[in-house]
């Protein structure tokens, strides 16, 4: 999932595909809107890939996922998914270490992104949500923030 080369630079890859988009449009089935989730909240994994809503969990219970940044685009076009995804992975890697408190590379936790598509992106969404997991993919106890 993680890595680095030669030169120390990490790579990283979603492997089992955890990178969600937000839908910002559409119903759901009464949890919280994608727009209202911040730094801090915690979910399991919604079990689709577009999401309009999350039914939020309390940190201090069970649970796959936590949001520990929401970063902004800043183009006016929508720049298309492997643009957003670089931003993403770059600026969410940016903010691990001040939530969590230590370097990725030290840390038990990996991240993904959930970002807008061209359909939210044109209903104004520019935020990506930063999300952390356990890598090893067990359930985190309780806030993984540290920093």
């Amino acid at each position: 999932m993680r890595g680095t080369d030669e030169e120390g630079v990490v790579s990283r890859t979603l492997g089992f595909g955890l990178a969600l988009v937000l839908a910002a449009t559409g119903c759901g089935g009464g949890g919280t809107s994608v727009d209202d989730i911040k730094a801090g909240d915690c979910f399991d994994d919604p079990g689709t890939t577009f999401i309009s809503e999350l039914e939020l969990i309390e940190c201090g219970n069970p649970h796959d996922n936590e949001v520990f940044s929401e970063v902004f685009l800043s183009e006016t076009v929508f720049p298309g998914e492997d643009t957003v995804a670089e931003f993403a992975f770059d600026a969410c890697f940016d903010q691990f270490e001040a939530y969590v408190g230590e370097s990725y590379l030290d840390s038990p936790l990996d991240y993904f992104y959930m970002g807008p598509t061209q359909e939210s992106w044109d209903s104004g969404d520019r935020g990506v949500l930063c999300v952390l997991y356990a890598a090893d993919l067990t359930k985190l106890n309780g806030s993984a923030a540290g920093g």
